[in-house]
């Protein structure tokens, strides 16, 4: 029965008894009122609560579905499959370990996460009992559903599995005690990940404010008892005009109320109420207008950040605000996650441009300083920039710094320019081997000797070029805008690598001189062992000549020989006697 037709079956009561009658329905009927303001009151409180816990698990649903968007989108990046499980490992986990971290409900409520299988799930995170992570919750010590003792974590994933989500009310022991106390949850299903997001919030106040409730009403009863048996008739007929009138006035109130908490309870959106009554009605009317309103601004701030807007504003309804201000938190949070990725891959995208440059133009050193320090001013919208190489002498103290390339103003400047070791601020920071940054530079301070000559610009940053504890030059940059610490850093990363290049081609050029030389040398003992071979041909020709020549002397020599011998003999002949011309013998 409606309460405005309870209140006139009251009043007709009222005309058609005797006033004893009369005063024992009305006390009657004032504890029936009573009953079911308390009822009501039971009710609201849990459609509050309900509506609560609602609003904050959908918080934790948005943190979970914008995880899955950017796992989603870096997933969608990467072509290696051992590389996209091992991403979304580490995102899931990240997204577990944040919504471990989330707290509300003055430090004790809390989130836990659970798949969705039957006939048992298994808990994927739980912020307070840690050691629940991968057990699958079939302890019979689960039992705890308030109407069936069912195990209330598959209760949970049957009503998920089958709404999308499920309001659960159990008793649990609270942690850290022996202490019984009931509790109701709200869970949701991710159904992408097969999540079932839960959080619970205490439901006994709500009991012991209703029993104190009754408490006060029944003292209250009594005393009116005793009094109303004596009035009743005196307030009888004006009693009932005046109810009558202000009945109407208060039950179409709280029907308007009502309404609208019915569609506040189903996640409906809704106006507010305009009442100018300024009684308890009132009171709950604005109470109402102001939740009205809350939950408008939660609606249109969680929907901002779902869509990726991080600056916009929202004021928490009070200070007292754990919902206002757990989405501010989560805001600043996403905020602060945007802003390091951004700078990450900002990093990330001058490094690949400055490797391209690097592989690009390892073939000369001039050549390479060039393009490294147009690139590098470009990249940091700086003014101006040059970078010096060390020259090494023949004995240690004549190493010197040449400037091998200096950009300005989207210029390209040939200058010359020679810096000895530890002069100024280039030659000190060799010395150093530390970045040296200077920022608010006086107007008049013409003390400093910088490499980019009088300028004074707003800050000055100078990086050495180490590779493996030696410095292969310097990187000066100049801009009349500050540079910010992750751009400084930026610098420092990309020398390491630009000294590494340096080093390299410094290698390769020395090795190619080496071999030119070493062809040039080679040629040149070619071209000498040429002519030792035909002067050792010549040499054999003269000596072939020569033993000819002496095979003809011997020759000569022997026939000179004869004729010498006969030449001998025909003298010894003319010698002879001529007796011995008839010598038979001769």
């Amino acid at each position: 029965m409606k309460l405005k037709q309870q209140i006139t079956l009251l009043i007709s009561l009222a005309l058609l008894v005797p006033s004893v009658l009369i005063s024992s329905i009305a006390i009657s009927k004032i504890k029936s009122q009573v009953t079911s303001d308390i009822e009501f009151y039971r009710v609201d409180e849990m459609n509050k609560l309900k509506m609560y816990i609602k609003h904050i698990t959908d918080i934790a649903y948005g943190v979970v579905e914008v995880n899955y968007k950017q796992m989603q989108d870096s997933l969608a990046s990467i072509d290696s499959t051992v590389s996209a499980d091992v991403l979304k490992k580490q995102m899931l986990d990240k997204c577990l370990t944040t919504l471990s971290q989330i707290r509300f409900d003055k430090g004790e409520g809390y989130f836990w996460v659970t798949d969705n299988k039957l006939p048992y799930p298994t808990m994927l995170m739980h912020a307070e009992k840690k050691n629940l992570k991968g057990v699958v919750l079939d302890d019979p010590k689960h039992n705890v559903e308030r109407n069936t003792n069912r195990n209330i974590y598959q209760v949970r994933s049957e009503l998920c599995n089958a709404k999308g989500e499920a309001y659960v009310e159990y008793s649990m022991k609270k942690p850290g005690s022996s202490e019984v106390v009931n509790k109701l949850s709200y869970s949701r299903l991710y159904a992408p990940l097969g999540w079932i997001i839960s959080t619970g919030f205490y439901t006994d106040h709500i009991e012991h404010s209703i029993a104190a409730k009754e408490a006060d009403v029944a003292k209250q009863i009594r005393q009116v008892s005793i009094a109303i048996v004596g009035i009743t008739i005196l307030i009888l007929v004006t009693g009932l005009t005046i109810s009558f009138y202000f009945s109407t006035r208060l039950t179409q109130a709280i029907i308007t109320i009502k309404e609208k908490l019915a569609q506040l309870a189903r996640g409906e959106q809704t106006e507010e109420v305009s009442s100018s009554r300024k009684d308890e009605v009132g009171d709950m009317t604005t109470s109402l207008n102001s939740l009205v309103k809350g939950l408008r601004s939660y609606t249109s701030f969680a929907k901002e950040i779902g869509k990726g807007n991080l600056v916009q504003t929202f004021e928490p309804l009070s200070k007292s605000d754990i919902l206002g201000n757990e989405l501010l938190d989560m805001r600043n949070n996403l905020k602060k996650a945007a802003d390091e990725k951004s700078v990450r891959d900002w990093v990330n995208e001058g490094m690949a441009q400055m490797g391209e440059v690097l592989r690009g133009h390892s073939g000369d050193t001039r050549e390479l300083a060039h393009e490294i320090i147009k690139s590098l001013i470009k990249y940091l919208k700086a003014n101006q920039g040059a970078l010096f190489l060390t020259v090494l002498g023949d004995r240690e103290e004549d190493a010197y710094l040449e400037q091998a390339a200096t950009y300005a103003y989207d210029r390209k400047k040939f200058m010359s320019k020679k810096v000895e070791m530890g002069e100024g601020l280039v030659g000190q920071c060799v010395l150093e081997k530390a970045t040296i940054h200077m920022v608010d530079i006086p107007k008049n301070y013409v003390a400093i000797t910088s490499g980019l000559g009088e300028a004074l610009p707003e800050t000055i940053l100078i990086v050495p070029l180490i590779h493996n504890e030696e410095v292969y030059g310097v990187i000066e940059i100049a801009s009349f805008s500050r540079l910010r610490p992750h751009e400084i850093r930026f610098v420092e990363k990309v020398a390491e690598s630009i000294a590494s290049t340096v080093s390299t081609v410094q290698i390769n050029e020395r090795t190619k001189r080496l071999l030119e030389q070493s062809q040039q040398m080679a040629e040149e003992l070619k071209a000498q062992e040429e002519e030792l071979r035909q002067n050792q041909e010549e040499l054999q020709a003269t000596q072939e000549q020569m033993r000819r020549r002496q095979v003809e002397l011997e020759r000569e020599n022997e026939m000179l020989k004869r004729e010498k011998s006969v030449i001998i003999e025909t003298k010894m002949i003319g010698q002879l006697p001529a007796e011995a011309w008839t010598n038979k013998s001769f």
